[in-house]
């Protein structure tokens, strides 16, 4: 990365979307105090971060690397608390989330029984039990189909709009950044820099369909998708 200078608002929702391997996933682990940086310093609140912010969680990809799959539902969306309250507690207090996230009745059930979707609904339950101010999200729809997808994005905006979180998503799909933030954050090919910074301007709340007709959001695909397409964004 090359001298990345980037700020997030509080209760705003900003998406990183770059060329493939110019780093966007890179960057979101060391603001979650998963990696080290190696120059600079990445702060929250004042406080510069050196290890994950307990304010913070961080959603990944690969949801079927994230669950335990010898703990059923419960247990996986418990394990966010146990070490602060105790595994009964946590547990009593697991089901609240996986209402919020339309998994009521599924506790008892293990991840391996549960589709793609149910299961990042499962990752995400757990990432709101341990109630964050920030959520942190790399690409968390990309490994389910498109219906789910939508579903999914109404699922997170509905989780930030209601709970006023603060939220950056890295993503290689342009539309889904579009739809879902105030900002994009554009990075070159690597060394990556922040080539724009986008305010995307689209009204709340967004639409699956009306919103994707918007004028705005039509500029905005074809602007992003033609940069993007040269394989290196000036």
């Amino acid at each position: 990365m090359d001298a990345i200078s980037l700020s997030v608002e509080r209760g705003e929702f900003l998406a990183v979307l770059g060329p493939s391997g110019c780093g966007k996933s890179t960057l979101l682990q060391m603001a979650a105090g998963l990696l080290p940086v190696t120059s600079g310093t990445i702060t929250l609140n004042n406080q510069t971060v050196t290890a994950p912010p307990p304010e913070a969680v961080y959603i990944f990809q690969q949801y079927t690397r994230s669950l335990l799959p010898w703990r059923n539902v419960r247990d996986n969306v418990a394990f966010a608390i146990e070490h602060r309250v105790g595994r009964r507690r946590a547990r009593e207090a697991a089901d609240e989330p996986l209402a919020q996230v339309g998994l009521r009745g599924f506790g008892d059930h293990y991840p391996w029984q549960l589709s793609g979707g149910m299961q990042q609904r499962v990752a995400i339950a757990r990432a709101l039990a341990a109630e964050p101010a920030l959520l942190l999200m790399d690409e968390p729809f990309s490994a389910v189909d498109a219906l789910t997808r939508l579903d999914l994005h109404a699922l997170i905006l509905d989780i930030w709009s209601r709970r006023n979180l603060t939220a950056m998503l890295v993503t290689h799909d342009v539309e889904e950044a579009i739809y879902l933030a105030d900002r994009i954050a554009l990075l070159t090919a690597r060394p990556a820099r922040v080539a724009e910074v986008i305010e995307t301007g689209l009204p709340r709340p967004r639409d699956p369909i009306a919103t994707r007709e918007h004028p705005r959001f039509l500029e905005l695909r074809a602007a992003l998708l033609a940069r993007l397409l040269t394989r290196h964004v000036a």
